[in-house]
């Protein structure tokens, strides 16, 4: 059975305490062959990002895939303040 995928955009900004790794912690989001995302604009503090993720319990509203987003993220060092826009 094909797997059904939700599209996004990210909105990633520097946490405090954290701006100094920004760069890199987006361009190891870019690169991870698990998740794929797509850079859109980047700035030293900002960047938008698309990708798509596996319909899951998660993708049900925007606040559980960030919240979703945000743990993974963490547990990998990865740092960031982010708002999710699922796509239609």
């Amino acid at each position: 059975m094909p797997t059904a995928f939700v599209p996004f955009t990210l909105l990633a900004t520097a946490r405090e305490g954290h701006q100094r790794a920004f760069p890199t912690d987006i361009e190891r989001l870019v690169s991870d062959h698990h998740a794929p995302l797509s850079t859109v604009k980047a700035t030293s503090t900002m960047a938008c990002l698309r990708g798509a993720i596996a319909k899951d319990e998660h993708t049900a509203t925007e606040a559980s895939l960030a919240t979703f987003l945000a743990d993974r993220l963490a547990t990998n060092g990865i740092h960031l303040d982010i708002t999710v826009r699922l796509e239609d």
